[in-house]
């Protein structure tokens, strides 16, 4: 049973309807990155027998944090999809779902006593269990999604799943998604599931990408971010032309990669707060990574794919409480890809498609 390339990153990866080719004819932005601009005051003494006195104010200023790039492993022929803890990331190879050690290299199967084609995996964020999705043996059109209990073993089916909605951990014990019928539900460890039925706007399409955060659902739904309390479901819409987004940890932020309605406008990342306000620019340019923030809210990591030879390319982070964006690596430029953090805020995964599949695993040093 064969599923489309484009298919096995569905979840991890929506892009524009456009293939890249199109996008390296039709779009070229001029790439901006926000930036801290540093200036040194000097103040001297003067007159004909003074000598220049420099006061260092430096000295006097907070350290701020830098990013370096520590390690930079290859995996061949591999997705990396999900950390399930701060070495072992779980990827996508052969159609099976393996744990791959990144301190050790070490691998073995997730499940490996399942030989169904497996696509997909979401780790909990206590990493205790893992959803993922398989295929139906002769019915290359059924995908069924299921949990694991790491510790036990134990998998608990939920059923047929719809590949354009997204699955996402709303909390350790509970998952979240989009239903076909443009509603959203909720999946407990043991299966079950509870129905939203939303009110007010932008509810007629489809909800390709939801996140829960702190009791606040987001979703995205006639390409605008729009937003839900649990105990209140009118829908509000915070921001238009979204393609994709990630919310903080603490739920004050939120990236949005912005569309632009013409070919001559470039894509952008745009940082806002939960209503919406504009908080700053991150980037801007030709064709841009789905962003992620850090477990701990403090960097943002996105990728950026440009077709000439100038401008920004590779994968940046950028500092929430600096302002600053550092450049990691070049060596990979991936716009249609998912970029995950391990826990420890130490480690990135991302993978490219260009000249077959290659997932990066990327050492983070925070000083």
């Amino acid at each position: 049973m064969m599923y489309p390339r484009g298919l096995r990153s569905a979840y991890s990866a929506p892009t524009p309807h456009l293939s890249k080719g199109t996008y390296r004819h039709k779009r070229y932005g001029k790439l901006l990155v926000s930036c801290a601009v540093l200036s040194l005051l000097l103040l001297a003494g003067c007159g004909n027998d003074q000598n220049l006195t420099v006061v260092d104010q430096a000295a006097s200023r907070p350290v701020e944090p830098t990013i370096s790039l520590s390690s930079l492993d290859k995996l061949d022929d591999a997705y990396g999809r999900t950390w399930l803890s701060a070495d072992e990331i779980i990827i996508d190879r052969d159609n099976r779902l393996i744990v791959h050690n990144a301190a050790t290299g070490k691998e073995h199967p997730l499940t490996p006593h399942r030989k169904g084609i497996q696509l997909l995996a979401e780790a909990s964020p206590d990493g205790k269990h893992v959803f993922f999705t398989e295929g139906v043996e002769n019915d290359r059109y059924t995908i069924k999604g299921y949990i694991l209990n790491i510790e036990s073993g134990h998998i608990v089916t939920i059923g047929t799943i719809d590949m354009v909605n997204e699955f996402k951990w709303a909390d350790n014990s509970h998952l979240i998604s989009g239903t076909p019928d443009t509603g959203l539900q909720i999946i407990d460890l043991q299966g079950h599931k509870t129905t939203l039925k939303l009110q007010g706007d932008n509810i007629k399409d489809t909800i390709m990408q939801v996140q829960q955060v702190n009791g606040t659902i987001y979703f995205v739904g006639g390409s605008a971010l729009n937003r839900v309390q649990e105990g209140n479901l009118q829908s509000k819409s915070i921001a238009s032309d979204v393609w994709n987004f990630d919310v903080a940890p603490d739920g004050q932020s939120i990236v949005i990669q912005q569309v632009g309605h013409k070919e001559s406008e470039p894509g952008k990342l745009t940082v806002i707060d939960s209503n919406g306000k504009v908080l700053g620019k991150v980037a801007e340019g030709t064709l841009l990574g789905r962003p992620a923030w850090s477990p701990d809210g403090s960097m943002l990591a996105f990728s950026i794919y440009q077709e000439s030879q100038q401008g920004m390319k590779g994968l940046y982070i950028f500092n929430r409480s600096t302002g600053t964006t550092t450049p990691v690596t070049t060596e990979f430029q991936a716009y249609n890809t998912s970029i995950r953090w391990s826990p420890d805020n130490r480690r990135i995964s991302l993978y490219a498609e260009d000249n077959g599949v290659v997932t990066a695993l990327i050492g983070i040093d925070v000083k």
